[in-house]
């Protein structure tokens, strides 16, 4: 489930929306998502650019904003 999420947030930060149909990986990520809610908040924290560190090669962003 974390690469779905980490999907989703570089999707969003390049204006995507990630849309899950499957009724099944719907209800998992979901609590996914609820079992490590207290991680992804601050992962989120960590990394105030528009893209996280990990997607960054040799000091330079992929981000084309």
């Amino acid at each position: 489930m974390h690469f779905y999420w980490r999907v989703k947030e570089e999707l969003g930060f390049l204006g995507e929306k990630l849309v899950f149909h499957d009724p099944n990986l719907l209800r998992e990520y979901k609590f996914w998502c609820q079992k490590n809610s207290w991680a992804l908040t601050f992962s989120l924290l960590d990394s105030p650019s528009c893209v996280s560190p990990d997607f960054h090669f040799s000091g330079i962003s992929p981000c084309l904003n």
